[in-house]
């Protein structure tokens, strides 16, 4: 199965998720999108020579360098009173760089570059909007809310494999309104993956990556964390109270 084809079945199925969403006439919908950066945790890469499926040298980091990069939102909210759905869809590079070896020896090359895309599904809970009047809180417009969400990356692994992985989200959003149906948002997330490694043959470099330890991991290889920051629209598209005063 080709990497060209996992990604158009990604984005065919969730666009016609969002589609059925937000024709399904429940009280409060709004899409969305965002833009910002993510901070990658800390990584650790494993280099190591296979001939005829044995392990001949493996080489061990101790300071690896992983570079901030740019991340895109697409996303799809639903809203009941305090409580709330979101469907978000998320684009990334991920990209590591060996800088010190704590073995000797020098592979070929010294890192690796994934693109990442991800699917979340989170459910949220509106709070006040922290620091502001209380004439600004009577506003439905300025809130906070919290979310928790489950989900799937695609990663595609420059020379090598391209897979699907459980994912887990944490997110923190700030949303203040700009004008009428349209709000802003500053949103904290943080995302945690699974680890994935490129593939060897019979013969040639493997690399193993890994992250470090992290405190909501459910297992040895749940520890690839991205801290993301981004800012966003929020245009609501359906309001079953602005309806019914009409």
């Amino acid at each position: 199965m080709s990497k060209t084809y996992l990604k158009k079945r990604f984005y065919v199925s969730f666009i016609v998720v969002c589609f059925c969403v937000i024709n399904s006439g429940f009280a409060q919908i709004s899409v969305g999108t965002s833009y910002g950066i993510q901070i990658p945790g800390r990584q650790d890469l494993k280099f190591r020579y296979y001939e005829n499926n044995e392990l001949l040298q493996e080489l061990k980091t101790t300071y690896v360098y992983t570079t901030i990069t740019p991340m895109f939102n697409l996303n799809v909210t639903y809203w009941f009173e305090k409580y709330g759905m979101r469907l978000d869809y998320f684009a990334w590079e991920h990209i590591s760089t060996a800088k010190q070896f704590e073995t000797p020896g020098t592979p070929p090359f010294n890192g690796i570059e994934q693109g990442r895309d991800a699917l979340f599904f989170s459910i949220l809970r509106k709070m006040p909007f922290p620091f502001i009047s209380k004439e600004k809180q009577r506003n439905p417009n300025y809130f906070s809310s919290v979310g928790i969400g489950i989900g799937e990356t695609l990663t595609e692994v420059k020379k090598g494999r391209t897979q699907w992985r459980a994912a887990f989200q944490l997110s923190y959003n700030l949303t203040v309104p700009i004008i009428k149906n349209v709000n802003g948002t500053l949103e904290f997330k943080y995302l945690l993956t699974r680890d994935i490694d490129t593939l060897f043959v019979n013969d040639g470099w493997f690399v193993d990556t890994s992250g470090r330890w992290t405190l909501f991991r459910v297992g040895p290889h749940w520890d690839t964390k991205y801290h993301v920051i981004q800012f966003g629209l929020q245009w609501k598209v359906f309001n079953k109270k602005d309806k019914q005063k009409k």
